[in-house]
């Protein structure tokens, strides 16, 4: 899947062994406690790019993925680098878990032959990730210590 990424330098060890590591972000249009949270502008940047800013800064991580059911959601996500994908209606509710809304994105990647060996699971309301926290918590999943 082309996220468009940059490919990794031929010096880095890691190239060798490459594993499938993919970041979903759950972010649905229908906040009714902070209407458009996922588009609050952070810093300058809506949390929905800051948080696939943060995913892709991760060395660790090869495909960043953004489900949502909003069209300025899915816009500001992919501008910022993200896959998107289409999170259908009965997901998208009130009562609708990000769980419900990971799983279906994994349903997605699956159909279109990506499995992942990780996931990385994102809240696009947590404007300060470090993406060296990410590469840390890949590893730890990656070496079997979490």
């Amino acid at each position: 899947m082309d996220t468009g990424r940059s490919t990794r330098p031929a010096d880095d060890p890691r190239a060798a062994s490459r594993r499938n590591v993919v970041a979903v972000i759950p972010a649905r249009g229908g906040s009714k406690g902070i209407p458009g949270k996922n588009l609050r502008v952070v810093g300058g940047v809506p949390l929905v790019a800051r948080a696939v800013a943060a995913a892709r800064a991760a060395r660790s991580i090869d495909t960043v993925v953004v489900s949502t059911d909003d069209a300025g959601i899915a816009a500001a996500a992919e501008a910022a680098g993200a896959v998107i994908v289409d999170r259908p209606v009965g997901l998208a509710g009130d009562d609708a878990s990000s769980e419900s809304a990971l799983l279906h994105a994994l349903d997605v990647l699956a159909e279109g032959g990506d499995e992942p060996a990780v996931v990385v699971f994102i809240q696009a309301t947590s404007p300060l990730i470090d993406p060296l926290d990410l590469d840390e918590a890949v590893e730890r999943v990656v070496e079997r210590h979490a």
